[in-house]
């Protein structure tokens, strides 16, 4: 909107308090890499709520990079009770139509928040009550009344966003084991917020793996350290086990979890098909497309089948970014933020096209790092047969996860024509996913 009667011009004052605090955001630094030379500028401003409180939307420009702040303001004596303890999201003293107000972020104030869900929705949503989501990317995250996410985008891109895309789309097709879509913020092609549903009983990907491997790990004791055993009752003798057994009979096997999960990531694959086209998958590229890290006789030749199809990858693919919800997994993040490369051992979010084979690739990477990490919590006398039976979980699941994913109907038009091609260009895309996932780790 544009600003009402007695506003115009009157956020000049806010412009050097903008500049400030955006310099002194991490993600702003990260982005920027720090750079005295790039000096941040107004560029554009959006007037939501008159107030006070008042809301209003800033964008400033340093550089190739834009930036939102979502700015609030109320007389000094609210807004210092309303920052007890959020200090940090203060501007400063500025004068908005009139009136000496105290400037600030406008996330750090539950009314405007539930304002902006409001403005962002189109009326169609109100909430009671937000709870903020600490996180280390460029987004701010909130969650309204424990049933809906908002994304509030601080670093923006040009054109529309990747993960907003391909959430329309898949929902447009009727994929429906995702976090819906509920609605999205675009001015002038640039998506600024993204609200989707919330289901605070879904468990974390990860977290449930963790907890299959603890009950598993648990057993992992024996005198000489070498293998797996197991006591029939205090007064027995400990026998050696087969590790596979083991694992298979673990009180908290998650074979079947990751057979399901398989299943939603080929129906996942199926709906980007449809939602984003396919192309035939060369051979050639396929395997060029590896890295250079994995030895050349690793490497398949000319491939008797054919590589199958390429689609729309879902492209950081992993335990953290699904969930098991009671109604079974659902996907949840298409994460595509500027920071993402940053993070230890994430690859890059951008869109491209490939073999499905690579998402999964992903997810057993993600198995096998999870096993790593439970293995280093085991104390050093289990270690052996830890390992023992961390091989053996990682082995069922992957088995699991890929028996579930080809399985399911019409998956096979997606994937090389024989079982054996299959294997072999999943074997040597995770080999290949891993060596850079341990280069990455060990330059952090």
């Amino acid at each position: 909107m544009t600003a009402p009667e007695g506003l115009a011009g009157g956020l000049a004052d806010v412009a050097p308090l903008a500049v400030a605090y955006l310099e002194r955001q991490s993600w702003y630094q990260a982005v920027t890499g720090g750079s005295a030379r790039l000096v941040p500028a107004l560029v554009a401003t959006e007037w939501i709520r008159p107030g006070p409180p008042g809301l209003a939307r800033l964008v400033l420009e340093a550089g190739d990079h834009q930036f939102q702040l979502l700015l609030g303001w109320r007389p000094a004596g609210e807004a210092a009770a309303l920052l007890g303890g959020r200090e940090a999201a203060l501007l400063g003293p500025v004068t908005i139509g009139g009136e000496h107000v105290l400037a600030y972020d406008a996330l750090a104030d539950d009314a405007l928040c539930a304002e902006l869900l409001a403005h962002v929705t189109s009326g169609g949503e109100h909430a009671t009550m937000v709870r903020r989501v600490s996180t280390l990317v460029s987004h701010a995250s909130l969650v309204f009344d424990e049933r809906l996410f908002m994304k509030c985008y601080r670093v923006l891109e040009r054109g529309p966003r990747p993960e907003v895309e391909v959430m329309l789309r898949l929902d447009a097709v009727g994929f429906n084991a995702m976090l819906a879509p509920v609605a999205h913020w675009r001015v002038d092609g640039c998506d600024l917020a993204l609200v989707r549903e919330f289901q605070p009983s879904a468990l974390e990907g990860r977290l449930l793996a963790f907890t299959s491997l603890r009950d598993l790990l648990a057993h992992a004791y024996t005198p000489d350290d070498t293998q797996p055993v197991e006591r029939v009752g205090p007064d027995t003798e400990p026998t050696t086990v087969d590790p596979d057994v083991q694992t298979a009979a673990a009180g908290g096997d998650l074979a079947s979890e990751m057979r399901r999960l398989g299943s939603t990531t080929a129906r996942l694959h199926l709906a980007l098909a449809e939602a984003f086209g396919v192309a035939d998958a060369a051979a050639e590229t396929f395997a060029s497309a590896l890295g250079s890290g994995v030895a050349a006789s690793a490497r398949p030749p000319i491939l008797p089948g054919g590589a199958g199809r390429a689609v729309r990858l879902h492209g950081d693919y992993h335990l953290r970014r699904v969930m098991r919800s009671e109604a079974g997994w659902l996907v949840a993040g298409f994460g595509d933020d500027p920071l993402h490369g940053a993070q230890p051992g994430a690859g890059p979010a951008a869109v491209r096209r490939g073999s499905p084979l690579e998402d999964l690739a992903d997810m057993c990477v993600s198995l096998r790092a999870v096993a790593h990490e439970a293995l280093g919590q085991r104390a050093p006398e289990e270690t052996g047969p830890a390992a023992h039976l961390a091989r053996a979980w990682i082995r069922r699941n992957e088995s699991a996860l890929l028996a579930g994913y080809e399985e399911t109907d019409e998956v096979a038009s997606l994937l090389p024509r024989d079982a054996e091609t299959t294997r072999v260009l999943l074997d040597v895309l995770v080999r290949e996913k891993e060596l850079r996932y341990e280069a990455t780790s060990s330059e952090t």
